[in-house]
């Protein structure tokens, strides 16, 4: 059984968050040629390179520094240290990789509200905790300009990401057609704006709710 695209995905979308951040990673640097399992087995996989080609200038997705994010952290994904990854090993490592990012995102908020009202304002969110103030627009449930920790507990449950996503892409969507311009998200999500050549995946000049959603996944 081979790894699912998607799985590979979301292993890298988890490994650009670890990297950005502050913690270290042990994962081995050396490259490694992709193994084919001796026989097709319900658990086991190989690692594969994923995602298309990026953009000149832009590291391709699944890749940081030209190299494959997987690549990198297979070390620490592979537990048994067999050369191999399982399933159940991706899933850990991915689990744990979400959750050491919220406990840093926790830590960045919490430093990060400056009045001690448990909540963040927009300016707050830039001056310390440049990650969510990003993706300001979509955690703003209720879109008072304020973050509260109610509203970052929300982000577990992935549907409701998914409709928020969607949600938020219809009302910045000016002309209606599904996708949003650079102008737009300039408008919309300022915070997201300097990184909209790296979430144009395809290199079009639009991002989908696709693209975001896939974005924000590392909540």
């Amino acid at each position: 059984m081979t790894m699912s695209r998607g799985l590979i995905l979301t292993a890298a979308v988890c490994a650009a968050l670890l990297a950005a951040g502050t913690v270290d990673a042990k994962g081995s640097k050396k490259k490694r040629a992709a193994q084919v399992a001796p026989a097709p087995s319900a658990a086991m996989v190989t690692p594969q390179a994923g995602g298309p080609a990026g953009m000149a200038g832009t590291p391709a997705p699944g890749r940081l520094d030209g190299e494959p994010l997987v690549l990198r952290y297979f070390d620490d994904i592979d537990a048994d240290r067999n050369g191999q990854l399982s399933r159940t090993e991706i899933t850990v490592w991915v689990d744990k990789a979400r959750e050491e990012f919220r406990a840093r995102l926790m830590a960045q908020f919490q430093a990060a509200d400056s009045n001690g009202d448990g909540q963040l304002s927009r300016e707050e969110a830039r001056a310390g905790a440049p990650h969510l103030y990003e993706h300001f627009e979509f955690v703003d449930a209720n879109g008072d300009g304020q973050v509260s920790l109610a509203e970052l507990a929300q982000l577990r449950d992935r549907e409701q990401l998914r409709q928020r996503v969607l949600e938020r892409v219809r009302q910045a969507d000016q002309n209606r057609d599904g996708k949003l311009d650079l102008a737009e998200v300039q408008v919309a999500f300022p915070g997201l704006a300097a990184r909209f050549t790296l979430l144009d995946r395809d290199g079009d000049g639009y991002l989908t709710p696709d693209d975001l959603g896939r974005h924000l996944g590392g909540f």
